[in-house]
């Protein structure tokens, strides 16, 4: 789906739970992707990326709006393809997305492993195992209003709540915010934050509010895809 002359929105599919709504942006010298989807999806991305008319190879810049593996999780598959693509995070996300920090839903999950069903286990095992096998060298460290000059410049959008450093990304050109899941389309609305994925909720709805005050002309969701203004 094209959002402007140098966005696209690429939803990639997550079986039985709806697609992951990646985005790729592009001027003339870089090809910049937006979250990395879940482990063993770096095969549809790149296709997705060349149905769209590029090349995976050519990437200059993933960005990561925040530490959720399913926003991470094709990043080491993906750099194998490009490696000197530089990794882009919040400063305050950085440890969790480079193996310094245990992520936190992950923390919380293993205090909880003993109660879990056992038929759960699994996939907290492959979570964690994937931390610790591929940890994600963040090559570029962001801060809040930061501009990257690239793609008709891009602004770094702190908006801390579903996790500390959660990022959004304002392409200033064309107006339109990338969210992650700092927001979520409802009753064709713009909503807050999962509150039942959501690290602190207070923040989260701050957050929102901070979105909701740049000028827009549409706004992308990781979970529900993108809303037009």
């Amino acid at each position: 789906m094209t959002l402007s002359k140098n966005i696209t929105l690429l939803p990639i599919t997550r079986e039985g739970m709806g697609n992951l709504n990646l985005v790729l942006a592009w001027d003339d010298t870089h090809l910049v992707l937006i979250d990395a989807g879940l482990p063993g999806q770096a095969d549809a991305i790149s296709e997705a990326i060349k149905k769209a008319g590029h090349n995976a190879k050519d990437l200059t810049h993933i960005i990561i709006t925040h530490q959720d593996w399913d926003h991470i999780g094709s990043v080491t598959d993906l750099l194998k393809q490009v490696p000197t693509a530089k990794v882009v995070a919040h400063e305050e996300e950085a440890p969790y997305i480079d193996g310094r920090k245990l992520p936190i839903k992950l923390a919380a999950r293993l205090k909880q492993y003993d109660t879990i069903p056992e038929e759960h286990r699994a996939s907290i095992n492959n979570w964690k195992t994937t931390y610790e096998n591929a940890p994600i060298p963040v090559t570029q460290q962001v801060k809040h209003g930061q501009i990257l000059p690239i793609c008709g410049g891009i602004e770094i959008v702190h908006v801390p709540g579903h996790t500390p450093g959660h990022i959004a990304v304002y392409f200033k050109e064309s107006r339109i915010i990338v969210c992650g899941d700092a927001a979520n389309i409802k009753d064709g609305v713009l909503a807050g934050s999962n509150p039942i994925h959501t690290h602190d909720m207070e923040l989260a709805d701050k957050s929102l509010e901070k979105i909701k005050e740049y000028d827009l002309s549409g706004v992308v969701t990781y979970h529900t895809g993108y809303l037009k203004y």
